[in-house]
């Protein structure tokens, strides 16, 4: 199994690699079939093979600088792009790459999460794309640290959002949108009587149109309503208004409930 760095060394050896190819072309444009061949599987070993490695033994590390210039080169290579173009992106891939392992030396790692059952699930079958994988997993954790912590509020709202994303991510999964769009909890515009579009829906809508299409059970349903509320004592007039007062009964009560749910949109995805 590769380390955090072996892959980060590995990322920069293909740079250096794709950069001397590339050097070695005569004309303006890069067009060789194998040449571009090369600088795509370049670009998606490094989103496919070594990003996972790093984002899952290194969440503290912030991965955009590296992911725009991969993200760059895998464009590039769909409109011929000139030959200059390819060498400063590889450049500048390798310059954050090496900037990314010193990150990777110097950075603290995460605190530890002590109990397993706090470990991020597999967000795959909600979230195709690598890149909200990490922050749904980053949620997660930013979750289980506030309960810890006794940040109370933190945490409830935190969950609050984590369960949010998901059931975004659970729409987003459906190709056929229109049970979603029909059903008898979707919120209307007022004006018009459409249905609004899904990914403009409050957490409320998608709990009631999450239980109408059986992503998750009624019980389910009835705690995440609370959740909900808990989470708008946000807002401190209102937690002055209902004097709450909340404790890590709370918040550990609503992290076991969050981590059902969560499980409950993944088994339905």
């Amino acid at each position: 199994m590769p380390t955090v760095h072996d892959a980060i060394d590995a990322a920069i050896d293909e740079v250096t690699t794709a950069r001397a190819r590339v050097n070695k072309v005569t004309s303006t444009q890069v067009r060789g079939v194998d040449d571009v061949a090369m600088l795509k599987a370049t670009a998606s070993t490094w989103f496919h093979t070594h990003r996972p490695t790093v984002a899952s033994g290194a969440p503290h590390v912030d991965l955009s600088t590296v992911d725009d210039n991969f993200r760059d080169l895998l464009n590039s290579t769909s409109k011929h792009a000139a030959k200059t173009t390819y060498l400063q992106i590889l450049k500048g891939a390798k310059d954050a790459l090496i900037g990314l392992r010193d990150a990777v030396l110097v950075a603290p790692a995460p605190a530890a999460i002590a109990n397993t059952d706090d470990l991020a699930p597999d967000f795959s079958p909600l979230a195709g794309n690598p890149e909200m994988r990490d922050i749904l997993t980053r949620r997660w954790h930013e979750c289980a640290k506030c309960v810890n912590a006794d940040a109370h509020l933190a945490a409830i709202v935190m969950m609050g959002g984590l369960l949010e994303a998901l059931f975004v991510a659970r729409a987003n999964k459906m190709p056929d949108k229109s049970p979603l769009t029909s059903a008898t909890n979707a919120p209307k515009d007022k004006t018009t009587g459409k249905t609004t579009n899904y990914q403009e829906w409050m957490l409320d809508s998608y709990i009631k149109v999450g239980h109408e299409l059986g992503w998750i059970t009624e019980s389910a349903k009835d705690v995440a309503d609370t959740i909900k509320e808990y989470r708008n004592f946000v807002h401190p007039a209102k937690e002055l208004r209902y004097g709450v007062k909340l404790g890590r009964n709370d918040s550990s009560m609503f992290w076991q409930v969050t981590k059902a749910l969560a499980r409950q949109l993944l088994l339905s995805a």
